[in-house]
């Protein structure tokens, strides 16, 4: 019974390996370099104004974040949750006044994303495309982290922890951890002449939920493949949205508790997709029902189910947070009588 539930659960709400590659793009950074960050910095002495530059964790955020509009590279990486193992090969170009990229799927069905600025188009090989039904998810690599971290820094401590090496290159690592345990946490590893974000981790209480790695990068990459046309009578494609709000329709629930810094991001009918520029998490309401009460974790996804009282949908937590906070988050959404 479990599997099957488990089976139906996913086919509903397949984040993807293609979820990932899209906004891992978007946290790049142009950093330069300096003297030897402290092998470990309070984030509380980012209140000490004389704590400043490669000495200060808002710096190394703020590199990352910039480095979309600014860096120009090519690299291969791995996007690794629970028994999910993808490689994707990355060229991303912000030379001539717009951003463009491509992230190809090497393993399983052929996937090669698009981007033209905030325009995203997902091709498939129409011989087998595999699975369509996948979103762009907001979380730690998204264009809108610096924003939203900032706006709910008090509930995470930000930690320099010295340095590393990643894909053969001089790294920073960076913890971003919660001050409650109400959500995860993240490791990062930032390279240090660039700032691009090289490795990362989501993190709960220790325990590594998700790896983000590349194994090889460049910096002076052939953009080609940018150019490459690709043949519409052999593929299948449509289009992805980072961050959309639709205005036009309203969901028929509620959700009336959220933990401290979370907003919605992203909306579509009766979908919900909230951040606070670390954690991400979707909420939704379906009108059938048939499913029972569930609390679990999926592939590094905690999933929670909950039926709404007199045949009222049954509510649905994907996402980053503990299975006790998703529990709390599905007990609190109540329908919408307009």
């Amino acid at each position: 019974m479990l599997t099957l539930v488990l089976s139906r659960l996913s086919r509903r709400s397949r984040l993807g390996f293609v979820t990932m590659a899209l906004v891992c793009s978007a946290t790049l950074a142009n950093a330069r370099d300096g003297e030897r960050p402290d092998d470990q910095i309070d984030a509380n002495r980012l209140v000490d104004s004389s704590l400043t530059g490669i000495d200060n964790p808002e710096y190394w955020l703020g590199k990352m974040a910039s480095a979309f509009n600014t860096e120009t590279y090519a690299g291969t990486f791995t996007y690794i949750r629970g028994e999910e193992f993808n490689t994707m090969r990355i060229v991303h170009d912000a030379s001539g006044g717009s951003v463009r990229e491509s992230i190809l799927k090497l393993n399983g069905p052929k996937i090669d994303i698009r981007r033209r600025q905030d325009e995203i188009i997902c091709y498939h090989e129409s011989s087998n495309p595999g699975d369509l039904r996948h979103n762009v998810l907001l979380g730690p690599f998204s264009q809108s982290f610096t924003t939203l971290i900032s706006e709910s820094s008090h509930s995470y401590d930000l930690v320099l922890h010295g340095e590393d090496r990643i894909a053969d290159r001089r790294v920073v690592r960076l913890s971003i951890q919660p001050v409650n345990a109400d959500r995860f946490g993240y490791l990062l590893w930032i390279d240090y002449q660039t700032g691009l974000l090289l490795q990362s981790h989501l993190v709960d209480r220790g325990r590594v939920k998700e790896i983000f790695a590349f194994s090889d990068v460049d910096f002076n990459p052939d953009t080609q493949l940018l150019t490459t046309a690709i043949d519409p009578d052999q593929t299948v494609s449509h289009r992805l949205a980072d961050d959309f709000i639709d205005q036009n329709t309203k969901p028929s629930f509620k959700v009336k508790w959220l933990p401290t810094g979370f907003k919605v991001v992203r909306q579509s009918g009766n979908r919900l997709h909230f951040s606070d520029g670390i954690v991400t998490f979707s909420v939704f309401l379906e009108a059938q029902r048939g499913l029972p009460n569930l609390a679990t974790e999926v592939e590094g996804r905690t999933i929670v189910t909950r039926a709404l009282g007199q045949s009222q949908g049954q509510v649905t937590i994907i996402g980053g947070l503990p299975v006790t906070t998703a529990q709390r988050l599905a007990e609190s959404v109540e329908p919408i009588l307009y």
